[in-house]
C-alpha cells in the first residue's frame, strides 16, 4: 500500500492522506483549502494496516468532518 495509491482512490472526495510511516497515524488534507481536517487521523503505524477500502472509508469519514 502506498500514499501516491491512496489519494488516488480518494482524490474524488477533495481529499489526501499526510503522515509518515511509523509515526503511529496518518491524516487528512482538504486539497481546497490546504489544511488538515481536525481529528481525521487514523491510528495505524504503516498503510499496510488499512485495505483500500478501509482508506477510503476512513476518507468519507473525515470529509464529513470538513
Amino acid at each position: 500500500m502506498t500514499k501516491k495509491r491512496i489519494n488516488r482512490a480518494i482524490k474524488h472526495l477533495g481529499l489526501e492522506i499526510e503522515g509518515a510511516k511509523g509515526d503511529g497515524y496518518f491524516y487528512f488534507i482538504d486539497l481546497k483549502t490546504g489544511y488538515a481536517i481536525p481529528e481525521s487521523e487514523a491510528y495505524v503505524c504503516y498503510l499496510k494496516h488499512l485495505t483500500l477500502e478501509q482508506w477510503i472509508d476512513e476518507a468519507i469519514h473525515a470529509k464529513t468532518l470538513t
